[in-house]
């Protein structure tokens, strides 16, 4: 079957998308948050067809809750919680109901004002979750590592960048992985006592921020991180701190990136430049085996062996958001439209 495509106007710029998984059943149910409106907020959808014999089917507004600002991430630490970043600099976890999707969301705990200059508010630009545990950075150039289960937070590292934090990824319970506006990536150790990285490296070499980090799901030592000038950083922890391969991708930033659940070498991406790509990482491993007798990561000389599929026509507007699940694909984009992608073959 071919890819299908189906785009719907929501009337708010969209900033996150994210699946709300389903046991046994396909999920049809998503959050959406927004950005850059006077009333900002975080949605639920629900997908259904308007006739019960029609292939094509619409997103129904289901609940919203109201958030005062951008909302700048949504990462789940439960399957029916999520932790939710914020630009006026507070963190939220909200729960969604897992019988009636048309229940609002219930927040669990809010951290107010946690980002901040002082008396003046900065912006909480993302967040990490990994089993119960948020890790959020800032514009001040903070890191706070908040529990997700008790609502306190664990552990502030102020002062840990001099310039405002992009991007952020758990690579492990005690060790997460920041990037700056300037392209500067920092590994941290949180056992230990003092606020000083471990290793800390340049992305490329030219001064560019790191937009977005994640690591592979099936070798945590795998690094990926998107930068503003659309390219893909891609370094292996075990080996060294510099990445082994740098792929000019996108013609402007990468905005998000996700491993499809069910296959780790298909990667997805989406970039400012309106794309949204598909990967064949497959290319990139190779069979001999590294120090650890793990496979070991491509150095990609030869650029022609990696396979980009473009998944949509490019849209004239930044496209901010993917999000994955099976042979389905939500993407939303600053044309005020969320995208629904069937029939990608995984």
């Amino acid at each position: 079957m071919p890819i299908d495509v189906q785009g719907t106007f929501v009337s708010q710029k969209i900033n996150k998308v994210r699946w709300i998984p389903e046991d046994y059943v396909e999920t049809k149910c998503f959050f959406a948050g927004s950005w850059d409106d006077d009333e900002n907020s975080i949605k639920v959808w629900g997908f259904e067809s308007p006739h019960e014999d029609e292939e094509v089917e619409y997103p129904r507004q289901l609940s919203e809750y109201p958030v005062d600002g951008d909302v700048t991430q949504i990462k789940f630490t439960e399957k029916n919680k999520i932790a939710v970043s914020i630009s006026n600099g507070d963190v939220k976890v909200l729960e969604v109901s897992a019988y009636d999707k048309h229940t609002p969301l219930r927040e669990v705990y809010h951290w107010k004002k946690l980002h901040n200059y002082g008396e003046n508010e900065c912006s909480c630009t993302s967040l990490d979750t990994l089993e119960g545990d948020i890790v959020s950075i800032g514009e001040d150039g903070n890191i706070h590592i908040l529990n997700g289960r008790r609502g306190d937070v664990a552990r502030s590292i102020t002062g840990a960048d001099s310039c405002s934090l992009h991007s952020v990824c758990f690579i492990k319970h005690n060790e997460i992985i920041t990037g700056n506006l300037r392209g500067h990536m920092k590994i941290w150790d949180l056992r230990s006592p003092d606020n000083k990285p471990t290793a800390s490296f340049l992305l490329a070499g030219d001064e560019l921020a790191s937009t977005c980090i994640i690591n592979h799901p099936t070798q945590p030592h795998i690094i990926l991180a998107g930068s503003e000038s659309g390219s893909l950083a891609v370094w292996d922890l075990r080996v060294n701190t510099f990445p082994t391969s740098l792929l000019n991708a996108h013609s402007a930033g990468v905005t998000e990136m996700q491993f499809h659940p069910e296959n780790p070498n298909k990667l997805l991406t989406s970039s400012v430049s309106g794309e949204l790509w598909d990967w064949n990482m497959e290319a990139m491993t190779k069979s001999s085996k590294g120090p650890d007798g793990q496979l070991a990561w491509l150095s990609l000389d030869d650029k022609n062996t990696m396979m980009v599929n473009s998944l949509m026509p490019k849209l004239h507007k930044a496209i901010n958001t993917i999000h994955c699940d099976k042979g389905r694909i939500l993407c939303g984009a600053d044309n005020e439209a969320i995208y629904l992608i069937k029939n990608l073959k995984y």
